[in-house]
C-alpha cells in the first residue's frame, strides 16, 4: 500500500494579510513557524521514505523542517506550485472586486483569472506528478507539502472528480490529508486534519 500525506504549508505573511498568493513567494509568519513545529511533532513517528514540495518558499520551508526531522532532503517539484493567479497575485478580495467589477468569486466555477492558469493546466501538471510519485514510491509513505488549490486538484484527480467542478474541500494551513493507494484504487483516509494545531489555538485564546 502506498500512503501519501498531503500537507498544506504553514501560514505565510500573505495568508495573515488575506492576500491571494498564487506564485507570490511570501515567507512564513511567526504563527506559521509555530505550526511547522507542531507538524514536525505530529509526523515524528511516521516512517517517511521521501518528502516532496512546491518550490515556493512557504511550502519549501515547511517541508524542510519535516524532512530534517527524518534525516531526509526535500525534492522540489514545479508541478506542485499553487495556481498561477495572474493579475490577481498579491491582491485581497476587495482589490480583486475593484479590478473586476461584477465578478462573483464564489459562484463562477469556470473563472479564468486574467493572465493566470486554467484548471486544465493545473490538472495536467498535478496528474503528471501523481503518476510519477506513485511509480517511484510504490508501497512507501511519502509527504507532499504544497498549497490549498493544488491539494484540491490532487484529491480531485485521485477521486476522479470533474476538472471544472468546484471541489468540496477545504485545506487549512499546516493541515494533513492522508490518502492511500492499493490495488489501483485511492482511498481518502483523513481530510484537512488540524488536531495537532489545537494546543496553539488554545494558547491564543484570551
Amino acid at each position: 500500500m502506498t500512503t501519501l500525506f498531503l500537507i498544506r504549508h504553514a501560514q505565510s505573511t500573505a495568508n495573515a494579510d488575506g492576500r491571494i498568493q498564487g506564485w507570490l513567494d511570501s515567507p512564513l509568519s511567526e504563527v506559521g513557524r509555530q505550526q511547522v513545529r507542531a507538524l514536525c511533532a505530529r509526523l515524528h513517528a511516521t516512517p517517511l521514505a521521501a518528502v516532496y514540495a512546491s518550490p515556493l518558499a512557504r511550502a519549501a520551508d515547511t517541508a524542510q523542517s519535516i524532512a530534517a526531522a527524518h534525516n531526509l532532503g526535500v525534492m522540489l517539484d514545479e508541478r506542485l506550485k499553487e495556481y498561477h493567479m495572474g493579475r490577481w497575485t498579491g491582491l485581497n478580495r476587495a482589490e480583486i472586486e475593484a479590478l473586476s467589477p461584477g465578478i462573483d468569486l464564489e459562484a463562477d466555477h469556470e473563472l479564468i483569472v486574467p493572465g493566470g492558469e486554467t484548471a486544465h493546466d493545473m490538472h495536467d501538471r498535478v496528474k503528471s506528478f501523481l503518476r510519477d510519485v506513485t511509480s517511484w514510491h510504490a508501497d512507501q509513505t511519502v509527504a507532499i507539502v504544497t498549497h490549498g488549490g493544488t491539494l484540491g486538484m490532487l484529491v480531485g484527480v485521485m477521486l476522479g472528480l470533474p476538472i471544472m467542478r468546484r471541489h468540496p474541500f477545504s485545506f487549512g494551513n499546516a493541515s494533513v490529508t492522508e490518502i492511500t493507494r492499493q490495488g489501483g484504487r485511492w482511498r481518502l483516509r483523513r481530510l484537512n486534519d488540524q488536531c495537532h494545531l489545537h494546543p496553539l489555538q488554545s494558547d491564543r485564546r484570551p
